[in-house]
């Protein structure tokens, strides 16, 4: 279908680096910013839906017993607007209530201090919050003044007394005009204002320092050392004598995260007590995942204190992480806080964020979808499918897909789903063929995987049509065992999925179900769905290529295949042979009979001192056997004459020793007779498949499921010697560098060899 719209365009929309921050320099949605990071767009998902109502209640008059503290956590992976969600929290703040006090922190930092001194965004970073705190401060003297002046029962002035507690909590009387009328002393109260807060926090400095806040000489002083500088020395002299945020030169990380957390708990503290709102926008808090254990646990108590203030003194904290940073909150901090879930974005309103950056209206009054340019239907919908739903990576996209559709003088007419198919794979594949598959050889030099000593199938069988797939390694973890690491590019549409699944089923087909394994290994983009997808279509989950720790990536996969590879074996063993000796079961027990009575009889001659009826060979060497007359190449046929003329002679000279000793055959013996007789019967029975197998390719090269067919044959006699104890049969013909073990152990891997490379 066709653009909904005729016009030509000419400027790409869509943000080059679509994350929102909420640090001091970013934009914070105050006003629209022409190409900003953050998006000018906004799209009513639920995740933003229900954190404005939360915010709401929050805000709502409170009832009886003071505000109720919340703590939010919101969570999920990148891109899914978490902080998007939380910008819009800011908003509502900023314009509902602008008197509420709010701190941001755009994300955490080891250095706390530096972070608190240049990056977090409080009321004191303009004169109307350093007042209106200073007034909450005075609110908050007026508070423990009245209780003092309450506590005073003996005083005979009692109901004066009541009725000056009661303006101090009304704000209508001055504290220290009412200190100084009382005649008490100021140094008393401000002790006892000290000793309050010294039950939120062990740094007396701001107990004393908040109550300097109220003395005018001490005032700049003060809000010098709650921006985070240093002391100045007469607050030194009262007790004040650390900085909130060390200095970088200090090197005392752990204290800097102490301080500044106990800054905001307390700083949060004061407004709780005067029942004023007050909130805390956190982002990133994943970040400290990646810190040293030390310094991650010492964030995580600090943490989990300013989450018990907020929701035990009336404070509202919304803080983004994703699914691993909630993991990591200790047990108790999830009973406080309360999980809002980010999605991705539905049909809908993957439509309603692309007409929202095109400056259509997202909403029409009509009801009718909102207009989306120069992007049509096929196109919006592959958007949302390979997108997924993901805000950020719909915007990349669309960027890209603009910048691919722009004609020589950078006007766009139609942006479609094949230039939207082609952005995906310019954001994704980014990285060489050459740079995955060095990485793929570190993999192998980290887990020291043999590589197979040749290829188990022909070169053609190895790739996909038009090369877009390849095996760029077999690995041979196991005798007659592999794996195979295959190489893709983004895998899109259902057509790309198809030809991975048809490439690696011939592979599996050709080499041996039980014995091959793959781990497909794609430079670019696949879809969860699609990942899904091709699991249960080659039975393995592919491997996204990231540019972190994708070598240990690749050698964890590699283990884990391989242990499936040797528990599949042996269950496919298990399988094949139960039906096989089934087959055979009557074959074999006919032929140990006739052992049995073939030597009994040997036995009964001698003892009578006839001559034993045992035929002589042809000559002393194992190779005078002679075969029946069937039509094999060459190196073939002679493979399956020295192994029939070992087993032969393995016969002779187990019977001969009987008869030389004139007694009854052992059990020993009895076991080595008839393990020869059992594989004598498997060669011969896999010599006449074989040349059937050769007659019929004689008029041409094989087809591949001709050479499918071979592998089942040699497959077949492989699994049923491995089964039998082949060792018993020692080494016949001594000047032989092979054992007869030996030469029938690998007579189907060299059959298999030889006829196959002939055909390649």
């Amino acid at each position: 279908m066709a653009p909904d719209s005729g016009e030509i365009w000419h400027r790409n929309p869509f943000p080059r680096s679509p994350v929102v921050r909420l640090g001091p320099s970013s934009d914070l949605g105050d006003a629209a910013v022409r190409g900003a990071d953050s998006g000018n767009a906004h799209v009513p998902t639920p995740l933003v839906t229900e954190l404005e109502g939360l915010v709401d209640d929050y805000f709502a008059p409170p009832s009886t017993g003071g505000r109720r503290g919340l703590a939010v956590a919101l969570v999920g992976e990148f891109g899914l607007g978490k902080s998007h969600a939380l910008r819009k929290a800011y908003q509502s703040v900023r314009a509902g209530h602008p008197e509420a006090a709010m701190w941001i922190v755009d994300e955490p930092a080891q250095n706390m201090g530096r972070l608190y001194r240049h990056r977090l965004r409080g009321p004191a970073a303009s004169p109307q919050g350093r007042q209106a705190f200073e007034e909450l401060v005075r609110d908050y003297y007026a508070y423990v003044t009245a209780g003092w002046v309450g506590a005073q029962e003996d005083d005979p002035r009692q109901e004066t007394l009541r009725e000056i507690a009661a303006g101090l909590r009304d704000r209508t009387l001055d504290p220290d005009k009412v200190v100084s009328a009382l005649r008490y002393d100021p140094e008393v109260i401000h002790a006892d204002l000290r000793g309050t807060l010294n039950e939120v926090t062990e740094h007396r400095g701001f107990a004393t320092a908040l109550a300097l806040l109220l003395e005018p000489p001490f005032k700049r002083m003060v809000w010098q050392w709650l921006g985070g500088d240093e002391p100045a020395e007469p607050l030194r002299e009262r007790g004040v004598t650390e900085p909130i945020g060390p200095s970088p030169d200090r090197g005392d990380t752990a204290a800097g995260i102490d301080r500044v957390f106990d800054a905001l708990a307390v700083q949060g503290f004061l407004h709780g007590r005067v029942d004023a709102p007050y909130v805390l926008l956190l982002d990133s808090l994943e970040k400290v995942l990646g810190w040293p254990e030390e310094t991650r646990r010492t964030f995580m108590d600090a943490f989990e204190r300013l989450v018990n203030v907020y929701t035990s003194h009336g404070g509202l904290l919304v803080f983004c992480t994703s699914a691993d940073g909630l993991r990591a909150l200790r047990s108790s901090v999830h009973e406080r806080v309360l999980e809002l879930w980010a999605g991705g974005l539905d049909a809908e309103r993957t439509r309603e964020l692309v007409a929202g950056y095109l400056g259509a209206d997202a909403a029409a009054a009509d009801g009718a979808r909102p207009a989306t340019g120069p992007f049509d239907e096929e196109a919006l919908g592959l958007l949302h499918e390979l997108a997924e739903g993901v805000p950020r990576q719909v915007l990349k996209t669309c960027r890209e897909a603009w910048r691919l559709s722009e004609d020589g003088h950078g006007a766009v007419r139609e942006v479609s789903g094949a230039t939207v198919l082609s952005a995906v794979r310019q954001l994704h594949e980014r990285v060489t063929y050459r740079q995955v598959v060095n990485e793929v050889h570190e993999a192998l030099d980290l887990g020291q995987w043999r590589i197979a000593s040749r290829d188990p199938v022909p070169s053609r069988l190895s790739r996909s049509p038009g090369n877009r797939e390849e095996v760029v390694y077999w690995l041979s973890p196991a005798p007659n065992t592999y794996l195979a690491v295959v190489y893709a590019r983004s895998v899109l549409l259902a057509d790309d999925a198809e030809r991975i699944t048809a490439l690696l089923h011939g592979l599996r087909s050709a080499v041996r179900p039980g014995r091959f394994e793959a781990l497909l290994v794609v430079n670019g983009l696949v879809s969860h769905t699609m990942q899904d997808r091709l699991g249960r279509s080659i039975g393995s989950r592919p491997l996204v290529y990231r540019k972190s720790g994708f070598p240990q990536a690749v050698h964890e996969a590699l283990l884990q295949l391989e242990r499936r590879l040797v528990e599949d074996r042996r269950e496919s063993d298990l399988v094949e042979l139960g039906e096989r000796m089934r087959r055979d079961l009557e074959q074999q027990t006919a032929h140990l009979d006739e052992v049995r009575r073939t030597l009994a009889g040997l036995v009964l001659d001698t003892r009578s001192g006839a001559t034993p009826p045992v035929p002589a060979p042809r000559s002393s060497s194992p190779t005078a056997w002679e075969p029946p007359e069937e039509e094999l190449p060459g190196p073939v046929g002679r493979r399956f004459h020295d192994a029939l003329a070992m087993l032969e002679a393995v016969t002779r000279r187990v019977a001969g020793r009987s008869v030389a000793r004139s007694s009854a055959t052992s059990a020993a013996e009895l076991s080595v007779l008839g393990c020869a007789t059992l594989v004598r019967v498997l060669t011969e029975q896999f010599r006449g498949a074989v040349a059937t197998w050769t007659a019929a390719t004689a008029d041409g090269g094989p087809t591949e499921g001709q050479l499918g067919e071979l592998r089942r044959i040699c497959r077949e006699y492989e699994c049923a010697v491995e089964v039998l104890p082949v060792h018993l049969l020692g080494g016949a013909g001594q000047a032989r560098p092979l054992t007869p073990a030996g030469t029938v152990e690998g007579l189907a891997e060299e059959v298999w060899g030889t006829l196959s490379a002939a055909a390649v």
